[in-house]
């Protein structure tokens, strides 16, 4: 690891150099670049990602029951509140936190985010009504998003080549996996406590997570200050970034709306499985052991899925990432006709497929997103993109609950169907788009950049 970046088999990322796919990359210095820095302030970068991706994957698994076992509110109350903050961060901030990042820059977008969030935890200890529950969670929500807004910029701004970008990616997939793997853990000891008649470790997570996002937050104010590259020029008016040109993108709407498959599927998996597991009347530790054999293969998929991004082109990943998830959600479907050891069987290896799918994503999905984008409007692309994360989140639970009540198999027939036409317009697209294909700079784009990520 240097000043920025790279891996050994695609060279420093200098001029000329290519990745396995032919993807090129433009000179790092290049006016508009991101200046170079010490490998101190990688590894301070580095650290700050770490402790964002498994802070975050805690509190995704330990919020519910932090309230409820925590603070004694009712489950359904405490769901309420929370679903409330996070919808209206949505509806408020879901492109206007693009905008954010692009005016500000991804770094000082990435500090406010961990200020956000490191007060607004604390915060928790004292919410004892619904009405604050949801006002902090709009807090906290909305500093989740500005931070996934700038995510892209900041990887971008480190990586000097497209194979090192899909590396740093496919890691921060990983951990916060991992950190999902914590929360769980973090439960469970949880409930220890509360049975030995203390809530001491319900309320430390709060404050533990507030201590590593200021720590997060410093760590990129010092990292980002001697990137702040001078301003790109502009030709004109017409070239400032705007939710226009991204919106009459149709090829990136067209990714964007296909990956909502893809999103709305790990919902699936995380919301209903244990319901439908438990209405077919599987042991009861069949769920959280599934829970935690996905977290732990993602991470162990990372090498190849990476060895995949050095042979195939992005977009035909999506597409095999999508058919692997659909036939991971279609294998749910005679789950029924098996005995508990046969069932176990099943879904210990429909879990492995699904994992392999999720890190194959994981590793190109937000190099694509980039590729559509310049440094000026990356922001906006990455904050509309992660609409389809938002829109799942929030519709997922519901769509999902209909029709399991249709039918145990309903939900699963439709996502894997939803995924094989996913797929298929991530091959179309892989045909079609310049962008999929070719490693050019394009217009927007400052000196020696390329579009391609």
């Amino acid at each position: 690891m240097g000043d920025r970046l790279t891996s050994e088999t695609e060279g420093s990322g200098g001029m000329g150099g290519t990745d396995a796919a032919g993807e090129g990359r433009g000179a790092a210095d290049a006016p508009g670049e991101p200046v170079t820095r010490p490998v101190a302030r990688t590894g301070a970068f580095m650290t700050a990602m770490v402790v964002d991706a498994v802070g975050s994957g805690v509190w995704i698994t330990f919020s519910l029951l932090y309230f409820t076992y925590g603070q004694g509110m009712a489950l359904t109350t405490a769901g309420s509140a929370l679903s409330t903050g996070a919808l209206a961060a949505l509806l408020a901030g879901g492109l206007a936190v693009g905008v954010i990042t692009d005016r500000m820059g991804p770094f000082p977008a990435a500090t406010l985010s961990c200020a956000l969030r490191a007060v607004g935890f604390p915060c928790y200890l004292l919410a004892d009504t619904p009405v604050t529950v949801a006002a902090i969670a709009f807090t906290i929500s909305f500093g989740d998003r500005l931070y996934w807004a700038a995510h892209a910029g900041l990887v971008d701004s480190v990586t000097a080549t497209q194979h090192a970008q899909r590396g740093l990616f496919a890691l921060m997939n990983s951990l916060r996996n991992v950190g999902l793997g914590v929360g769980a853990l973090a439960v469970a000891l949880g409930a220890s406590f509360q049975e030995a008649g203390g809530a001491t470790l319900w309320h430390a997570i709060p404050l533990v997570n507030a201590a590593s996002f200021a720590v997060a937050g410093m760590m990129f104010r010092w990292v980002g200050r001697p990137l702040r590259a001078a301003p790109v020029p502009r030709k004109g008016a017409g070239d400032r970034p705007s939710y226009r040109g991204v919106l009459a993108n149709r090829p990136f709407l067209a990714f964007t709306g296909a990956t909502l498959s893809i999103t709305l599927s790990s919902v699936a998996f995380d919301s209903i499985l244990p319901v439908y597991l438990r209405s077919l009347e599987m042991p009861l530790w069949l769920p959280p052991v599934a829970y935690v054999l996905s977290c732990v293969a993602i991470p162990a998929f990372q090498p190849l899925a990476l060895w995949l991004g050095r042979r195939y082109r992005p977009m035909r990943l999506m597409a095999l990432a999508a058919v692997l998830i659909a036939v991971s959600l279609a294998s749910l479907v005679p789950l029924g006709r098996f005995d508990k050891a046969g069932a176990t069987v099943w879904i210990a290896l429909t879990v492995l497929v699904f994992s392999l799918g999720e890190a194959v994503f994981g590793a190109v999905a937000m190099t694509i997103v980039l590729s559509f984008a310049t440094r000026q409007d990356a922001g906006r692309y990455s904050a509309l993109y992660q609409l389809a994360w938002g829109l799942s989140g929030a519709l997922g639970p519901g769509v999902h609950t209909l029709l399991l009540s249709a039918s145990g198999s309903a939900p699963w027939t439709v996502m894997a169907c939803a995924l094989l036409l996913g797929a298929a317009v991530y091959l179309r697209l892989a045909r079609t788009t310049p962008c999929a294909r070719t490693a050019g700079p394009r217009d927007g784009d400052p000196a020696g950049r390329k579009g391609q990520r």
